[in-house]
């Protein structure tokens, strides 16, 4: 540890807080972290740097700066996940909003099951009170990390057999398309933030502490009968919201 310290120190003209900001930017940047979430403690780091906690201090300052770190105070230093840009517009798509940053999507199937309808999935929905609904909740990932929580409604009449579709693996516009849903269109987004639940948050791999942001969405058919009523908690210190067209204010 000592010979490393020697080697920050040896940097002329730099100073030994910066060169320790630069190693761990570089060591945030090539996901050493991506396990734990944070960085290693006060005292882990100054005895690895050889420097006192002042010193350390100013370094984890730096990153917070920079954007690279969230310190909260009793529980640590968390590594800010680079923000993903999530289009909201006419046609908001999962898969493509991933596909477009060079991110690979991926859903984990959570629940799937018939279910009555209650009040307001009928009137979202346009059904009657005695209706039922097909719900069905993932764990929509970026590159294998979970950046949300869907829940979605359909409306169990017009789409029977839609939920042995999706548990054989089949992607839900696809899915659609078999009941000759060929395209649809979001028709509403209501965006609000709430704090997770223990399940959501260790779904979510986040602190239960830390708010969501919650989009709850309306999709329709070209004719613009619902097709879809449903909820996605976003990570929010993984994911921004770009609201995109006539939906910008």
């Amino acid at each position: 540890m000592t010979t490393q310290h020697q080697l920050v120190g040896r940097l002329s003209g730099v100073t030994v807080w910066r060169q320790i900001a630069d190693t761990l930017a570089t060591e945030i940047r090539d996901r050493t972290y991506v396990s734990s979430g944070r960085l290693p403690g006060e005292a882990e780091l100054s005895k690895r740097f050889c420097v006192n906690r002042h010193t350390l201090r100013q370094a984890v300052a730096a990153l917070q700066t920079q954007g690279l770190v969230r310190v909260e105070p009793g529980r640590g230093t968390f590594v800010q996940h680079e923000l993903m840009d999530y289009a909201i517009g006419s046609r908001t798509r999962f898969g493509e909003n991933l596909q477009r940053q060079g991110l690979l999507p991926s859903k984990q199937l959570l629940t799937a099951r018939d279910l009555p309808a209650t009040e307001r999935m009928a009137r979202e929905l346009q059904l009657d009170k005695a209706a039922r609904v097909l719900m069905v909740q993932t764990l929509d990932e970026a590159d294998g990390e979970p950046v949300g929580l869907a829940t979605a409604y359909y409306p169990a009449a017009r789409f029977a057999g839609l939920l042995e579709m999706l548990a054989q693996g089949m992607g839900a516009t696809d899915t659609l398309r078999h009941f000759g849903v060929q395209d649809y269109l979001r028709a509403q987004s209501r965006i609000t933030t709430q704090m997770p639940d223990e399940l959501t948050a260790r779904l979510l791999k986040q602190p239960a502490t830390r708010p969501l942001l919650c989009v709850e969405s309306l999709d329709v058919d070209l004719d613009g009968v619902p097709i879809k009523f449903g909820e996605t908690l976003f990570c929010g210190d993984r994911v921004q919201l770009l609201v995109t067209g006539s939906n910008a204010a």
